[in-house]
């Protein structure tokens, strides 16, 4: 018999406890080391027969949460396979003993690992049964459950969905989460902001995202904050921003040697250089994230990073490699998760092209500044501003100096419109109604005005709004209405 395993089994609570707290804060590689006596080799079992039984299902729980975290950041093979293949052998052990809120920690675990493998209906399937268990709102693994959900929920582009699943729980993150649970469910949120085009939300939840991933000593996790921060700093091409928020990335992974986040934060910074038109370092940073992505089990981030390479070539003008680089994405989205994910990667390929060959953009009727446009809004054609003097529509947004982005579209009741007085040329913007040949305008304060309809002219719909600050390169940024 093994004294020192003996010895092991008998102070199991302890090592679990700890392997957690290591867990939590990241150091994954450190926690398998601890296990290195009860599980010498990731090939084989891990030796839990002298544990009793609740200890052995957690030792397995620990071992699949771990193996699945670190082999997908060391790019280690098969190690999701052997990841779920952990859980559900411990997850099986946990409903023989009845401990729910432990078989549905495991299925929190089953569900991140076939979302690290890009199998998101599969993810989804054990998220909700997680949910289905019936625990606590404020219990720490329902908190998770929540988290891993907007997770898939931002992998499927439901942004909407998760903002408002988000409000409705956030108070919960608030009172119970600890550090790492609020640093998380701040990222996914502010995530799902940004691509919406809402950059303000976004800034602010991902600051507050830095804030306590720093606090949790979450190093990869504080990481990917970094990374997202230089994703919005992108959009909002403050670019100096953007490289040195990613180039802490960077840093922070190489440090960690965590292969996959390196790699992929290398794709975000491609995406950087693609945004200043500088499509030969784009290249070269683009190919080199994919060398270091070839062997990651990750296949999303891979999919990701090879459509920004199939974007990169499109404007080099190299339509041959282009497409077959869209090619080799679709193939692995389509294998991983469906055919909708293969049609939206040629469709945002399809929309990349129509921006190359799309004539140059007309600036506003003052002829002296340019927009970037948030995606919810850039399928419009047609864009004048209108500076705002009133306080009006402040609590959605359009605060006295800022400039609302007005477009040509079919108006209906209860829009946000600009509309004009036909005699005076005076520009009035509140929510439309009309009936009976009498046009009402409202705002949000204060005492709603009333128009003849042979009085007034609508300019059309208001979409977005930007204030007077410019960007790096002179451009005025638009973010959409809190509405």
């Amino acid at each position: 018999m093994n004294t020192l395993h003996t010895q092991i089994a008998k102070q199991a609570g302890v090592l679990t406890r700890r392997l957690f707290k290591l867990e939590r804060c990241g150091q994954y590689a450190v926690a398998l080391e601890d296990l290195a006596e009860i599980w010498p080799s990731f090939e084989l079992q891990p030796k839990i027969d002298e544990f009793a039984d609740q200890d052995a299902a957690e030792i397995l729980l620990r071992c699949g949460t771990l193996i699945g975290q670190h082999g997908h950041n060391a790019q280690i093979r098969d190690a999701q396979a052997r990841s779920k293949d952990l859980l559900s052998n411990a997850r099986e052990r946990f409903l023989g003993l009845e401990m729910i809120e432990k078989a549905a920690e495991c299925e929190n675990h089953l569900a991140f690992a076939f979302w690290r493998t890009g199998e998101f209906s599969e993810a989804e399937n054990w998220i909700e049964e997680a949910l289905g268990r019936g625990l606590p709102m404020s219990a720490d693994v329902h908190l998770y459950s929540h988290l891993i959900r907007s997770l898939i929920n931002l992998s499927c582009q439901r942004y909407k969905e998760n903002i408002v699943a988000g409000k409705d729980i956030e108070s919960t993150f608030r009172n119970y989460g600890d550090a790492f649970l609020k640093g998380s469910f701040y990222t996914n949120i502010g995530l799902s902001h940004k691509n919406l085009g809402k950059i303000s939300e976004a800034l602010g939840h991902l600051e507050l995202a830095k804030y306590y991933h720093r606090r949790s000593r979450h190093k990869i996790y504080l990481g990917t904050v970094e990374n997202n921060l230089a994703q919005l700093y992108k959009e909002t091409r403050k670019f100096a921003k953007a490289h040195e928020a990613i180039d802490n990335s960077t840093k922070i992974f190489k440090q960690l040697k965590d292969k996959t986040r390196e790699g992929y934060s290398l794709d975000t910074k491609a995406l950087v250089y693609f945004a200043e038109s500088k499509y030969s370092d784009a290249l070269t940073t683009i190919n080199k994230a994919l060398s270091i992505l070839r062997d990651s089990e990750n296949s999303a981030y891979r999919v990701d990073t090879l459509l920004t390479k199939a974007k990169i070539l499109l404007y080099l003008d190299n339509f041959s490699e282009a497409v077959l680089s869209l090619s080799d994405a679709v193939s692995i989205a389509r294998v991983q998760a469906g055919d909708k994910a293969a049609i939206r990667l040629i469709r945002e390929f399809e929309s990349a092209m129509d921006a190359k060959n799309a004539p140059p953009k007309k600036t506003l009727e003052a002829g002296d500044f340019e927009l970037i446009l948030p995606p919810s809004i850039a399928h419009f054609t047609d864009y004048r501003g209108i500076w705002i003097n009133g306080t009006r529509l402040e609590s959605i947004g359009l605060v006295k100096g800022s400039l609302a982005i007005v477009v040509k579209a079919n108006v209906k009741r209860g829009d946000l419109v600009a509309v004009a007085e036909v005699e005076s040329g005076e520009v009035i913007c509140g929510f439309y109604d009309a009936d009976f040949g009498i046009v009402c305008i409202e705002g949000t304060d204060g005492e709603p005005q009333i128009f003849d309809e042979k009085e007034v002219r609508v300019l059309g719909k208001i979409v977005g709004v930007c204030n007077a600050t410019r960007t790096e390169d002179g451009k005025m940024v638009v973010e959409s209405l809190r509405l």
